[in-house]
């Protein structure tokens, strides 16, 4: 860590002082909540919300402007009042999301007047429009001077808005090293947890198809991508996370891979997306599973299910979560590897029109492994 003692001296203060309010025995639901879900087909906003099932949401998301001069781009439909006034009186907390390039991030992190400028314009959209805290989606730091420059960004926004009375959260890299690199020590303390971003280890830039989000790496995956299970072991044992400020992703998406079988590779052995791999959301595999076209199928050592077409003229193989893996996820994150909670991206993307199948599953799985969780606890 790079910051000057006097930075890492608050930092310490910070961790004794201003500590974050830790939720072992309350874990976490939380969910990323886009504004554009308003215009989807069919609409999902506010109103259709289940804040019965959650206990955060993320609404996603404001970042900086292109002007880079510290300032906020926030798009004109971006706030709901309804969202925070619904979700307040389900006891459910709201945070805004701050994303945007990373081009920009690393241009105002790294100069202290800027820094200061977006920390200030960042608490002050927060409080004044009642959010309870803010959650950086940063994607990503790439060298230890852009991870330092973020974490003084986090503290300086921390100084803003104080633990115990804002949450802080950040979504990081679920293979910190080989994408992203983080301030560990100096973000950990200033955090209320950390949203694990436990998906996309497959995809259009990978070169073979693949699991999305796996629980468990396969030892048969040729590029040995990663997995829900690898993910918490290296923020457990190498970055010394504690469990209770780690939430894990699932994904209520997956894609869709121009071949027919599970680790089947691309034309030419090329990136898949030469080819295409579109995102395919859950309500649309349930439409195709509809059909009775497609081939349910159940990797064993993955965790993870897939769907397979003999027949199709393009895109043969599927990538996807269903209820059971994503209750197996649920279970895994709070009552093996005892963390402080499990997260989605993203909420609308199983509804379909009546219901929400992905997020009953999450919310099943919760609830009874938070009573397994409070049953096993030691009498004090």
């Amino acid at each position: 860590m790079t910051l000057t003692l006097k930075a890492t001296l608050a930092a310490l203060i910070s961790a004794f002082t201003l500590a974050p309010v830790l939720h072992a025995a309350s874990p976490r639901l939380l969910a990323y909540y886009e504004f554009t879900d308003k215009y989807n087909i069919p609409p999902y906003d506010a109103s259709t919300i289940p804040y019965h099932q959650l206990t955060h949401i993320v609404h996603s998301n404001i970042g900086p402007s292109n002007k880079a001069d510290g300032s906020l781009a926030v798009p004109a439909v971006f706030l709901e009042p309804n969202l925070i006034a619904r979700a307040h009186a389900a006891g459910v907390k709201v945070e805004v999301c701050i994303s945007g390039p990373a081009y920009l991030f690393v241009v105002i992190d790294a100069d202290p007047t800027l820094r200061a400028t977006f920390a200030q314009n960042i608490a002050n959209f927060a409080i004044a429009n009642g959010y309870d805290g803010v959650d950086f989606d940063y994607e990503v730091p790439y060298s230890q001077s852009q991870a330092d420059n973020f974490t003084q960004l986090i503290a300086a926004v921390r100084d803003l808005m104080p633990a115990g009375q804002y949450l802080l959260s950040a979504a990081v890299s679920s293979s910190p090293g080989g994408y992203g690199v983080y301030d560990f020590p100096g973000m950990t303390p200033l955090l209320d947890f950390y949203n694990v971003m436990t998906y996309d280890f497959h995809g259009a830039w990978t070169n073979h198809a693949g699991h999305n989000s796996p629980l468990y790496l396969s030892p048969l995956d040729p590029g040995q991508e990663g997995s829900l299970d690898t993910s918490a072991g290296e923020y457990l044992t190498t970055y010394s996370v504690p469990a209770e400020q780690i939430n894990l992703g699932t994904a209520f998406y997956g894609y869709a891979f121009d071949v027919y079988g599970l680790w089947s590779f691309c034309a030419n052995d090329e990136l898949c997306g030469n080819k295409g791999a579109p995102t395919v959301i859950y309500s649309q595999v349930e439409q195709l599973l509809k059909t009775g076209v497609w081939t349910e199928n159940f990797d064993d050592l993955a965790d993870a299910p897939y769907l397979l077409d003999p027949n199709a003229s393009m895109f043969g193989f599927i990538t996807y979560d269903n209820p059971s893996s994503t209750s197996e996820k649920v279970s895994y994150a709070l009552t093996k590897r005892h963390l402080g909670g499990v997260f989605m991206w993203e909420l609308s993307q199983d509804y379909n029109g009546t219901g929400q199948p992905l997020l009953n599953a999450m919310h099943s799985a919760f609830v009874h492994a938070a009573a397994e969780t409070n049953a096993t606890a030691p009498a004090h």
